[in-house]
């Protein structure tokens, strides 16, 4: 049987064909045009199966991961997209013009399950921490997305925490997460430091977070600050999800995960220092799936949905 993990960004579909044991046979990606969206996929998965000589009785499914609210496979909203409480599986199905196996998560649930699924060890229960211009996430808990009561669970970057500095988040709060550890946290801190300590960056509207990032490893004062602030927030953020999920693995990514090695000793260093002594053999792990967690994220959840449906006839 042949699945497809699909995942939807407001500017491409990023799309994967893989074999039951998780294999990848094939991945691409097309255009996102809201308006024409489900006809568009289903239009370049048929190419795909023309091309490889599959018939449709050959596919199990689709896991798509969507960027907005979701809960129970309808897409709550969707802002970048333009969608407020669609039914995925009946517009995917409408253009099919046929049922189909069909299970949707939040692309950043979806990148959580994904991670988790190809970590270096089994895990069962996980958090993952996707640091870009915010900070996103996914928590798994015994291999079950959390989705919460209204499709809010893994937002982490909202987790309330910052009184110091009590910048304001996007979501319209202070002292968010986000606000210190994402790459527009750390630019807001370089900022707020700059009449007080000294650095060689140049700190104006071009500033970047790898440009901070590249300042801490050189021992820059301002970068090392806003670097350690950062690193800081997050595993106190950390230290207080492991004693309530007491997660098998921490699993950090997105853009600034690329500082690789520099960054994981840092939040492990500060991690040890904020966590419970029973929560200080928790292993936080880089992201390795990158940009493909999502559709590898898919694949992953359509297979375990698969091995539910052959079990008991649902899905």
């Amino acid at each position: 049987m042949i699945l497809f993990g699909i995942d939807i960004g407001g500017t491409t579909i990023k799309i994967g064909a893989f074999q039951e044991d998780k294999t990848l046979l094939s991945n691409w990606e097309i255009k996102t045009q809201p308006q024409n969206l489900f006809n568009d996929l289903v239009d370049s998965v048929k190419s795909y199966l023309e091309l490889e000589h599959i018939s449709f009785a050959e596919v199990f499914g689709f896991g798509l991961g969507i960027p907005g609210i979701v809960k129970n496979g309808i897409a709550i909203s969707c802002v970048n997209l333009g969608w407020e409480n669609v039914n995925i599986k009946e517009e995917l199905e409408k253009a099919l013009g046929f049922s189909t196996h069909v299970i949707v998560l939040n692309d950043a649930n979806m990148a959580a399950f994904g991670e988790a699924s190809f970590c270096k060890q089994e895990v069962e229960s996980a958090v993952f921490l996707t640091l870009g211009t915010g900070v996103g996430g996914g928590i798994m808990i015994h291999h079950e997305i959390v989705e919460g009561s209204n499709g809010l669970g893994g937002e982490l970057g909202h987790i309330p925490l910052d009184t110091i500095y009590n910048f304001p988040c996007s979501c319209g709060l202070r002292g968010c997460l986000e606000t210190l550890a994402s790459s527009r946290g750390m630019i807001k801190l370089a900022h707020h430091f700059k009449n007080e300590i000294s650095t060689q960056i140049t700190i104006n509207e071009a500033l970047s977070a790898k440009d901070i990032i590249d300042g801490a490893k050189h021992k820059d004062p301002l970068a090392m600050k806003v670097f350690e602030t950062a690193c800081s927030a997050l595993a106190r953020a950390m230290a207080g999800l492991a004693v309530i999920i007491n997660p098998d693995t921490f699993i950090i990514g997105g853009g600034i995960s690329n500082a690789g090695e520099f960054l994981l000793t840092a939040v492990q260093n500060e991690y040890k220092k904020v966590c419970i002594k029973q929560a200080q053999s928790i292993p936080i792990y880089l992201a390795k799936l990158k940009n493909n967690a999502g559709i590898y994220g898919a694949c992953a959840y359509l297979i375990q949905k698969k091995i539910e449906v052959e079990k008991n006839g649902k899905c």
